[in-house]
């Protein structure tokens, strides 16, 4: 079975203390946990893949729809762009996004290319769901069996009860296994 761990944009202005953006402490806390699933997957050989949330200044104008809800952040090349504490050292494979959810092509190669695909990341509400979703309605719509599954301890957001509402989604809706340790 090929696994697949995607971290969904675990980056300064999501995270750090003066992130543009940030989920703060709820998500500076899951660091330890990522790292200690990174540190599984990689015993265990099998693939991890990191969300860059990538906008630059010239694109983040009114017909970016974003641009109606949040200031401009993540900024390609930018500090905010970069990946979180020890994420930043470990030498992670990255794909870049330019909203919330991966593009299709991207969504496309996962789901045909990986048995299990496990979410974690930043935030739950906004962007790790709707990449949730994005996955399983492609794999559910090319008739592949996917498993997918998030670790609840990987994952956070600004909002707990938007990160609880999340999680449940995608338990309930999307059948996701929600694992809690």
């Amino acid at each position: 079975m090929k696994k697949l761990l995607l971290i969904i944009d675990y980056q300064n202005d999501f995270v750090a203390d003066q992130g543009f953006l940030t989920a703060g402490k709820a998500a500076q806390d899951i660091e330890k946990n990522l790292v200690q699933r990174i540190d599984e997957y990689r015993k265990a050989g099998a693939d991890i893949l990191c969300t860059m949330d990538t906008h630059s200044g010239e694109a983040w104008t009114a017909i970016h729809p974003e641009s109606r809800q949040f200031p401009l952040h993540c900024a390609e090349k930018s500090s905010g762009w970069q990946l979180y504490g020890q994420l930043a050292g470990l030498d992670l494979e990255t794909l870049t996004k330019a909203s919330y959810m991966l593009d299709q092509a991207d969504i496309d190669w996962l789901v045909r290319q990986y048995d299990q695909i496990e979410l974690a990341g930043v935030t739950t509400d906004i962007c790790v769901l709707q990449n949730a979703i994005g996955l399983y309605n492609h794999a559910v719509n090319q008739g592949l069996s996917v498993q997918f599954q998030i670790a609840g301890n990987c994952a956070a957001s600004f909002d707990p009860a938007g990160h609880q509402y999340a999680l449940d989604y995608m338990r309930r809706i999307l059948g996701f296994t929600v694992m809690t340790d």
